[in-house]
């Protein structure tokens, strides 16, 4: 038994992979002057929500329990998110791929997401302390 449950777990790896995301969104944004500098971006919803329904990325199978099982991190912990470059339309004179609207917009709702996941974090805590004094 496990004081964190999948929730939480799930919650810890959001707020990493959000934060993560938030840096390569400001990174956008302080090179958006920058000649040749292409936008990218971090996705990494997918691959959460199959950790969440239990299919990870390799699932290796085993005959006998002794065998070799997978190594490394297990469950959420296995999701990386993808870095990829930002498709861009028709690139200005100096190159630069980076659209300052649609980085803006993609910082507003990843820091809403975060904010959302905190107060979720921060209310399990709460019920934990509540169960913890509850019984003293």
């Amino acid at each position: 038994m496990t004081i964190f449950d999948r929730t939480m777990q799930l919650l810890q790896r959001s707020l990493d992979l959000r934060s993560a995301r938030q840096r390569v969104i400001a990174s956008n944004l302080a090179n958006e002057e920058t000649p040749g500098y292409r936008a990218f971006d971090l996705t990494f919803m997918d691959q959460l929500q199959s950790a969440h329904k239990g299919r990870l990325p390799v699932s290796l199978a085993v005959t006998h329990s002794n065998h070799i099982g997978p190594r490394g991190p297990q469950g959420f912990q296995a999701v990386n998110g993808k870095l990829s470059e930002v498709p861009a339309g028709d690139l200005p004179l100096d190159a630069n791929s980076v659209n300052l609207e649609l980085e803006m917009a993609k910082l507003s709702e990843n820091a809403m997401q975060y904010n959302a996941a905190a107060t979720i974090t921060a209310i399990r805590f709460r019920q934990l302390l509540s169960a913890i004094r509850d019984a003293r």
